[in-house]
């Protein structure tokens, strides 16, 4: 499988720009999950690699050769790249076993070893071989597209949201499936989603996409831990973000004075926002034991819930995750303290996201270790996970 490295690469749609200067690395034999909301640009950056379309500016590489720049085009069928569109695109006439061996060479169609080792790959029962597409599930369908697309030995696999018309349940199932394949395969993975749950979970690294630029791409864990920007923060999870007197090491706001993470600029008292994620904050029975809030409404999610609170005196909204059981009563008061150092954000040390992510991209080399990074989404906090940034 094969390294790929986008460089520049800007697009427009006539006097509409869809992609301003996207610079992102794939590692090799790892999954790349790019995050964004609907109309960011990345399923048009996924069909440039694909070579389904003409970059207007910007180089697109893979194993070190280039593919895609304003003098040069190479064919998608000359890329050696599978696809796995959103619905799986299955022919309807054909069984699975037809369906996965439709990308083989001709003469390699009629052959078993290769299309059975796709289903066991994908986690098929065999006895579904000889089924049609409308006698499999949604979930089974799209096993079926991924293997198809890997039945080939590509070099890169491109997945665009393959998981978005199905349920909930059957789409974690299914995306871990399908990360488990892609990575006994030793395959090279770019997956366009709008899911952070999916994203985080399933992939090594995560690039984040904002108005048609890459704004930070990093581990999964470091996407949530130590996220760009506070617009970044509140996408990829829960975020409780608030206005903070900074000095060195702590962020005086409604919840207190906080401990902070390193900044590396402690020595002047700045104004700022400080970042605190709804797990961090913890209620206590006792109101003098932290900062008094009245609980404004409970979101219970049975394993856990989502308190959305009010900070007594600056009717500050907070929102913290807990544990579903021994939860307050709406109306209730309740003590607020934050467990654990704080990020902060400072008008003076933001950083230009989108110069220091193209330098990132052009000097790292990720560890391919497939960390699973904590749930991000099942709260929504001061600025809500899933609205659009």
């Amino acid at each position: 499988m094969s390294r790929v490295e986008v460089r520049d690469v800007s697009k427009r749609f006539g006097a509409t720009p869809v992609l301003d200067g996207v610079c992102l690395d794939v590692p090799e034999s790892a999954l790349t999950a790019v995050l964004g909301p609907s109309g960011c640009g990345k399923t048009t950056l996924l069909r440039l690699i694909a070579g389904f379309s003409h970059l207007d500016a910007g180089t697109i590489t893979v194993a070190g050769e280039t593919v895609s720049a304003p003098t040069r085009h190479v064919p998608a069928q000359r890329r050696r790249i599978g696809y796995v569109p959103q619905e799986g695109a299955l022919f309807p006439h054909l069984d699975v076993a037809a369906n996965i061996a439709f990308g083989l060479p001709r003469r390699s169609r009629r052959r078993a070893p290769r299309v059975d080792e796709m289903i066991e790959l994908v986690g098929l029962d065999p006895a579904h071989r000889g089924r049609f597409p409308h006698e499999l599930s949604g979930g089974q369908q799209q096993r079926v597209a991924l293997a198809r697309a890997l039945a080939p030995r590509p070099s890169i696999v491109l997945l665009d949201e393959p998981f978005a018309s199905l349920d909930a349940g059957l789409r974690h199932a299914t995306g871990r499936a399908v990360a488990d394949a892609l990575a006994a395969a030793g395959a090279t993975a770019v997956l366009v989603t709008h899911d952070q749950s999916e994203a985080l979970s399933l992939a090594t690294q995560v690039a984040v996409m904002r108005d048609g630029r890459i704004v930070q791409a990093d581990t999964p864990d470091r996407v949530y831990r130590a996220p760009a920007d506070t617009a970044v923060a509140a996408f990829v999870g829960g975020a409780v973000v608030l206005p903070a007197t900074i000095a060195a090491g702590t962020a005086a706001c409604a919840l207190g004075t906080l401990t902070t993470e390193r900044t590396g600029c402690d020595a002047d008292v700045v104004e700022g926002e400080v970042l605190i994620r709804p797990e961090q904050i913890e209620l206590r029975d006792d109101d003098a034991a932290g900062v008094a809030a009245r609980v404004v409404r409970i979101d219970y999610f049975g394993h856990e819930a989502a308190v959305q609170l009010e900070v007594l005196g600056s009717a500050t909204p907070v929102a913290a995750r807990v544990l579903g059981a021994d939860l307050p009563s709406v109306g209730a008061i309740v003590g607020l303290a934050v467990r654990g150092d704080v990020r902060v954000y400072t008008p003076g040390a933001t950083e230009n996201v989108h110069e220091a992510a193209a330098h990132r991209y052009a000097t790292s080399r990720l560890t391919l270790d497939r960390r699973r990074a904590p749930d991000a989404t099942s709260v929504v906090g001061h600025r809500d996970a899933r609205d659009p940034v």
